[in-house]
């Protein structure tokens, strides 16, 4: 078996396990896998780990060994009857001696250019897509990459690079010492000729010859990977019809000017990994339906996106879909429900016929992170609610949408809604356009939440009980309509302590905009919102008053915007610990709070800013006391 240039890195890396054809191990293929050659050595590791990776149950770790030892005695096998004994005996050896994962990960990064930045999400999915991690543990092969990602940003092989605001992620960049490797796999597109044939991974700096280059990438036929760098404007406008590498798992063509992807794509077997984010595509073709290995496919930022194929049902062995579905899309495509191994999907859109209705999740229990359903006015039952089985998903942000003003019957909808419990998992919740006129019972048992927001609800009359939610931190209500009160209800549930102490112990942030027939709010006892560091009251021109404000002792920013029937602010001094106060279109107040002759001028005059309907009216130290200070 061939090795890379300091011997330490298999120069194949293809590898694939098969039990059956109807299971596997959750990080193995679901069918066949396609041809390679015989010296591969994937992911087996028999090396040190991570230490949070040694603490497993002794069962599970023999039931590892035992399939372990199955599969390597099945590839020297099939080895020995295609190139000989000596061939099978020499796999066997060359498995055993495998260095640790940990170097081998290494290895991988240290080709990477010295300013590609990444955020751990990609490492990962590059790593699974290389195989590493295709036959661990039988866990999830994305949280045990996860531990060896932390455990080399531990050893700084991989160190931070800055924080992407835009991602809101953490960005980094991986550590090399051996600059001869680092050079050999990335290049210049005018030094393209001069690579050897044997390269096995590139990222290419395209400059002006655009597609010119995929004539000699086309040569490489031993090429794992190839990572197309934009710079100064990528220049690749197209992929030439026809373009082929038979061991190819990684394809990034991100940020390139592409308007579509030819049909010999779909002959790419071993395609693993495939992102044309930030490109000008429309669709992919059909034949995308053959890549039955593809792992990771990414339509980020893809403007011009507007379906995907039909036969996306047939990649089964997809982790990842990362697209915003609902925004891009007008509909699924059909059986959905065939990509149990989905992990990242993160709208799906309701349809009405067969292989479209929200039962296609229900199979996606391995589903993480956030999700968007839309369209919920399109399911036609409770039970077809129910088959659903939210509370199996390990969701951590559910956003539920219904379309406005298509529904009927309101007590259908409201059983639906309870029917769509998520798992205790979830941290962010947002409800849109629900017509019930009471929320799910759920929703005030939620250990971990931490954001809820409630936008458009036409006939609801009250507001859930949240007060209990003890990691609760931000509120936001939207355009409630029918809501005329809120009370004790509001805090407690029923009007009984949840678990005692006061309500919302963690709230820091709370907005109610558009209620437009709220009169009071009352039910606020001492000690409750102990954190509140934010309150925002807009469109609610029925409000009369908001005694409760100053108990809120935290408070940091209080705005109060179109209330124009507020009579008054809180019987005593607004927080002490009050650095911003607004107040607009609230005339009855604004006349009470000028200076300084208003009546509640001895309110507000200690809060360092101070803005009524738009002016500055913050009180300006005199010049003897700002010399002194």
């Amino acid at each position: 078996m061939e090795t890379s240039e300091n011997g330490s890195m298999p120069k194949s890396w293809t590898h694939h396990v098969k039990i059956d054809n109807s299971s596997t191990f959750k990080s193995g293929f679901k069918s066949k896998p396609p041809k390679d050659d015989y010296s591969s050595t994937g992911g087996l590791c028999y090396g040190s780990r991570p230490s949070s990776l040694l603490m497993q149950n002794p069962q599970t770790m023999k039931i590892t060994r035992i399939f372990r030892g199955v599969y390597l005695l099945f590839i020297a096998i099939r080895a020995s009857t295609t190139l000989g004994f000596y061939e099978g005996e020499k796999i066997i050896s060359q498995h055993l001696k495998l260095e640790e994962l940990s170097e081998r990960l290494r290895c991988f990064c240290s080709r990477w250019p010295p300013n590609f930045e990444f955020d751990k999400d990609k490492c990962i999915q590059l790593w699974v897509a290389q195989g590493f991690f295709d036959f661990e543990f039988g866990r999830r092969i994305e949280v045990v990459a996860n531990e060896y990602f932390k455990d080399m940003v531990n050893k700084d092989f991989i160190v931070q690079s800055g924080f992407d605001i835009a991602k809101e992620r953490m960005m980094y960049k991986a550590v090399s010492s051996d600059s001869l490797l680092r050079s050999s796999s990335w290049v210049q597109e005018d030094e393209l000729t001069s690579i050897t044939n044997e390269v096995q991974h590139l990222f290419l700096i395209t400059q002006k010859k655009g597609g010119d280059c995929f004539k000699t990438l086309v040569k490489l036929r031993q090429l794992r990977t190839l990572i197309l760098s934009n710079h100064n404007g990528n220049s690749i406008k197209y992929i030439p019809y026809g373009f082929k590498l038979p061991h190819l798992r990684i394809l990034d063509l991100r940020g390139t000017r592409i308007f579509s992807l030819p049909e010999s794509i779909g002959d790419i077997l071993s395609l693993r990994y495939l992102d044309v984010s930030g490109t000008r595509i429309l669709c992919l073709p059909e034949t995308i339906g053959n890549l039955r290995y593809l792992q990771i496919l990414k339509l980020q930022r893809c403007c011009n996106f507007y379906e995907l194929p039909k036969c996306t049902n047939k990649l089964i062995n997809l982790r990842h879909l990362d697209l915003d579905i609902v925004c891009q899309l007008t509909s699924m495509p059909v059986g959905m429900g065939n990509l149990t191994s989905l992990q990242t999907l993160k709208g799906f859109i309701v349809g009405k016929d067969e292989g479209y209705r929200v039962g296609e999740l229900k199979h996606l229990n391995d589903l993480n992170g956030s999700l968007w359903i839309s369209r919920l006015d399109l399911i036609s039952s409770v039970e077809e609610a129910r088959e659903v089985e939210m509370y199996k998903k390990r969701l951590t942000k559910l956003d539920l949408t219904w379309e406005q003003n298509t529904v009927n019957n309101f007590d259908l909808v409201e059983d639906i809604l309870e029917c769509l419990e998520p798992h205790l998992s979830l941290k962010e919740l947002t409800v849109s356009y629900y017509c019930g006129s009471r929320f799910p019972t759920w929703m005030s048992c939620l250990p971990n939440i931490l954001s809820i927001t409630l936008r458009v609800s036409t006939n609801c009359s009250y507001l859930p009980s949240l007060g209990g939610l003890q990691s609760l931190k931000s509120l936001k209500i939207y355009e409630m309509h029918e809501v005329r009160w809120i009370d004790h209800h509001f805090c407690r549930y029923w009007g009984s302590q949840t678990g005692g102490g006061a309500a919302f112990p963690k709230l820091e942030k709370l907005t109610m905009v558009g209620m437009p027939k709220l009169e009071s709010w009352t039910g606020v006892e001492d000690g409750d919102f102990p954190c509140l560091l934010e309150l925002t009251a807009s469109t609610c021109p029925k409000l009369v008053e908001i005694p409760m404000i100053s108990s809120f002792t935290t408070l940091n920013t209080l705005s109060i915007l179109m209330c124009r029937e507020l009579q008054s602010l809180s019987k005593g001094k607004l927080p002490s610990k009050l650095q911003h106060f607004e107040i607009s279109n609230c005339p009855l107040v604004t006349k009470r709070c000028l200076k300084p002759q208003g009546e509640d001028w001895f309110k507000i005059k200690h809060i360092p800013s101070i803005y009524i309907d738009g002016y500055d009216v913050t009180p300006k130290p005199k010049y003897g006391s700002r010399l002194l200070s």
